[in-house]
């Protein structure tokens, strides 16, 4: 190989070296999405996976820096091999380009729907023919995205839940998906008199960290993954996931 060549290559490759084991990891979370992950009003990172993740990193000694970001420009990111991401679904397609650690947690997603528009909801396939809010950029997991390719419902996407309660109470929906803790804290405001959480979820999903295979983390990951198990059962882990719910 030329000198040429191998100084290109070189080039070319150097800057996933340098996130990988540059002095501060980067890792990015849905600006969107309380009270797991959301952004401040001073901009700043907050909810229960900032909590966590300042509390891993800092114990595993390793500087850390936290982005909030809208969910779509963070998966962007997480492609684009530009940061790690936090409270991210797995799925086929995504294992097959990215590295993750063991589950921050366990997320329950539920459908909530206007009194009377859905009377039982116990599988997927009961939401054929209905118009389903979901938020962009999300997965649902794999079942619930291969029943979106086949048009079984009609998606409407937004970026926020509040937007999706909204339309569920004018009736330009039928049913809105949501994590349990976040949809809950929607119909507490009481702005939504007349929707209600069906008593199934749709589906109980592990989050996790994650970065691109190109950025090599997989050492990162293992140091992570043992620390969750000592904090499991230690008890701390449950402690910060209460302690970022209160917040």
């Amino acid at each position: 190989m030329s000198m040429h060549r191998r100084a290109c290559l070189s080039l070319a490759v150097a800057p996933l070296v340098v996130r990988a084991q540059g002095a501060d990891l980067v890792i990015a979370v849905d600006a969107q999405n309380p009270p797991f992950m959301y952004a401040g009003s001073d901009g700043q990172a907050r909810g229960v996976y900032p909590l966590l993740l300042r509390a891993l990193f800092a114990e595993l000694n390793q500087p850390l820096t936290l982005n909030a970001l809208p969910w779509p420009r963070a998966l962007a990111g997480l492609e684009r091999a530009e940061h790690g991401v936090a409270g991210i679904y797995s799925t086929a397609e995504r294992r097959a380009r990215y590295d993750y650690s063991e589950p921050l947690h366990v997320e329950t997603v539920r459908v909530y729907a206007r009194r009377g528009r859905l009377r039982l909801f116990e599988r997927i396939e009961d939401l054929r023919g209905l118009r389903v809010g979901v938020l962009r950029g999300w997965s649902y997991g794999d079942a619930f995205d291969a029943a979106a390719r086949k048009n079984l419902f009609k998606l409407e996407v937004v970026a926020a839940d509040q937007q999706n309660f909204g339309k569920l109470e004018r009736d330009f929906l039928d049913v809105a998906l949501a994590i349990e803790q976040a949809g809950d804290a929607q119909l507490a405001t009481g702005a939504y008199p007349t929707v209600r959480a069906m008593a199934n979820p749709l589906t109980e999903n592990p989050t996790h960290l994650a970065f691109h295979k190109r950025t090599n983390q997989s050492a990162l990951l293992a140091r992570v993954n043992e620390l969750l198990a000592r904090w499991r059962r230690s008890g701390e882990h449950a402690r910060l996931l209460a302690q970022g719910l209160s917040d």
